[in-house]
């Protein structure tokens, strides 16, 4: 039964926006959108900021989970590979978030690895939205505060 709710939601994974952190790290927005499937008005979003050690050990943990699954037909997303030099260089930084955009699509359609208490945790403190919610409130704007003259 619980399995059936959480099947509910089309998944889409956008990895965007790198930035420097202050610490002198690249860090990623990562934004995942939950819009169901009954009603496709109904849309979450769980936006966080992630670095690229946060993604290798994701990785990891996903590739363990999925080689545990015997799903031969389907291969594992490489990442790319940790770099001393030349990691702040943008053909690195687009790199690692292009790898790390794949391998989080490639969960969308395993529910082993799309229910998984890692990405769960991945998630987890992210800032969470209903995009729609908020444009469907704009649409209801309250009465002026500063009387109309009358018309005429």
């Amino acid at each position: 039964m619980s399995r059936q709710a959480k099947d509910d939601f089309l998944r889409h994974y956008t990895v965007s926006d790198p930035r420097t952190h202050p610490k002198g790290y690249t860090e990623y927005k990562v934004t995942a959108q939950f819009i169901s499937k009954k009603d496709p008005e109904d849309v979450k979003e769980v936006v966080v900021w992630k670095r690229y050690s946060d993604f290798r050990k994701l990785h990891g943990d996903l590739a363990y989970t999925h080689r545990n699954l015997f799903r031969r037909l389907e291969e594992f997303p490489a990442f790319p590979r940790a770099q001393v030099f030349g990691r702040f260089e943008a053909s690195v930084i687009e790199e690692r978030r292009k790898g790390a955009e794949d391998l989080l699509r490639f969960t969308v359609h395993i529910p082993a690895l799309n229910n998984s208490p890692q990405l769960k945790e991945f998630f987890r403190g992210g800032e969470v939205t209903r995009p729609l919610e908020v444009s469907r409130d704009l649409h209801i704007l309250p009465p002026p505060l500063i009387p109309t003259p009358p018309p005429g």
